[in-house]
């Protein structure tokens, strides 16, 4: 009875890593294009999304999402016309969660732009950074759902360099020491912001807060993924129910 188990065992292990191995071979990346990385405050931009490095079988992908992410401190809300589809992708915007789902009627096997939102820098934030990220990236080829790495891009605010000046420290003569804004502080402002976006779990006010959860706004796909791992069992059923034949016949013959 232990032999039976140990071969049974071996066989379904062997059919989960040919089914993990099939899943795991598919990749793509995405990559944030802004049309500048430094703008004036209350002006326009724009953010455009790329996929590239379609490693993803013989048809291509035809859907895409992600959550977008911002520094609401920064930029002004965004709404359904913020975004255009770009190529023949058609966007649908889900503002509670943030969450961007794309669908196109052809698939697509090489590098191209998706989308892009037009965001607009809100009024006396001159000097400031602000962060927009697109997470939790996921295409489909109408065959498996294939996950992409987050991305995001940094926008800078007016000009680095200012006459505002930076209070150091206070003397004996109980006299602040003004001294003017230098790029050193430039940049440890842009590092606190990095750190920012490296750290994924921060839920902060600054950013606009989204909910993970599933919705009806989950990307489309026909579920072979699932059909295939339905024939796997069904494989594992058959052959547990031919291995106990072959048993009981080899038992008769002797």
């Amino acid at each position: 009875m232990k032999k039976k188990i140990i071969k049974i065992s071996i066989i379904a292990l062997l059919l989960v890593w040919v089914y993990t191995t099939i899943v795991n071979a598919l990749s793509f990346s995405a990559t944030m294009n802004p049309s500048s990385t430094s703008v004036d405050e209350s002006t326009e931009f724009t953010v455009r999304v790329f996929v590239s490095n379609l490693d993803v079988g013989t048809n291509g992908i035809n859907t895409l999402s992600g959550t977008l992410k911002y520094d609401t401190d920064v930029f002004e809300e965004i709404t359904d016309s913020s975004i255009e589809g770009l190529n023949s992708w058609s966007p649908t915007f889900n503002s509670t969660t943030g969450k961007i789902t794309l669908t196109k009627t052809t698939f697509v096997k090489t590098e191209e732009a998706v989308f892009q939102v037009t965001f607009k820098t809100k009024s006396e934030v001159t000097a400031e950074s602000g962060t927009i990220l697109f997470t939790n990236i996921v295409a489909s080829n109408s065959e498996n759902e294939i996950n992409a790495s987050d991305i995001s891009t940094t926008i800078t605010i007016g000009s680095n360099n200012t006459n505002t000046a930076n209070v150091t420290n206070e003397n004996n003569t109980g006299v602040l020491n003004i001294v003017p804004i230098t790029p050193t502080v430039n940049n440890t402002v842009n590092n606190t912001v990095n750190n920012v976006v490296n750290n994924t779990n921060t839920n902060t006010s600054r950013y606009n807060v989204v909910n993970n959860t599933s919705s009806d706004d989950d990307i489309p796909y026909t579920g072979v993924e699932d059909t295939i791992l339905y024939v796997i069992i069904a494989l594992i059923v058959v052959a547990i129910v031919f291995y106990i034949k072959f048993e009981k016949v080899n038992k008769e013959i002797r």
